[in-house]
């Protein structure tokens, strides 16, 4: 028989689009047995599952950006990938700057965020650098007259015996800031 619609006792009647033996909201069946938003519900007691890609962060969902591809920083199963941070619902994602993955837009990635190494907190490329690899190894480029902290001079030229070598450093007979002779 049909039966008379008792929600939490694990058979689906009635009205009920749900019933998986409690009457506990967040679970994906909630209070007055109906399928919450973000979760499909089958069987009987019913069991509610997530539905990855409508955009909805629930359950064990670690973001969900309204698609099920992958390589955009939430995969086909709504978990986070390696390299990319992800906010909100519907989840942005991107890259995630400082753990040594190059991704995206992302011009160096030396696996931290610290401003004074060649590559900048939100991993751009520091003016008078160029970096490299994964994790990005970033060094001075001498000669092009920008002096970082890693080069004692830089007198925008590779030659040497003109107080700056063509190494950025200072020619034993002179002194720097300006370059003087000793």
């Amino acid at each position: 028989g049909g039966g008379d619609a008792v929600c939490g006792d694990g058979a689906v009647a009635g009205a009920e689009g749900c019933d998986d033996g409690n009457a506990a909201a967040g679970d994906g069946c909630g209070e007055g047995c109906a399928i919450e938003a973000g979760y499909t519900c089958a069987g009987a007691p019913s069991i509610c599952s997530t539905m990855c890609g409508d955009g909805l962060l629930r359950g064990a969902e670690t973001c969900d950006d309204g698609d099920l591809a992958s390589e955009d920083g939430c995969n086909g199963v709504c978990v986070i990938e390696a390299g990319y941070r992800c906010v909100g619902e519907p989840s942005v994602c991107g890259p995630l700057c400082g753990d040594g993955l190059l991704i995206g837009t992302e011009a160096c990635d030396d696996g931290n965020t610290i401003g004074a190494d060649g590559c900048s907190p939100d991993c751009e490329v520091t003016l008078g650098y160029t970096c490299s690899g994964e994790p990005s190894v970033c060094v001075p480029v001498c000669g092009d007259g920008i002096h970082t902290a890693r080069e004692a001079c830089d007198d925008g030229n590779t030659v040497d015996n003109d107080g700056c070598s063509s190494t950025c450093e200072v020619e034993p007979t002179w002194t720097a800031a300006p370059l003087r002779r000793r």
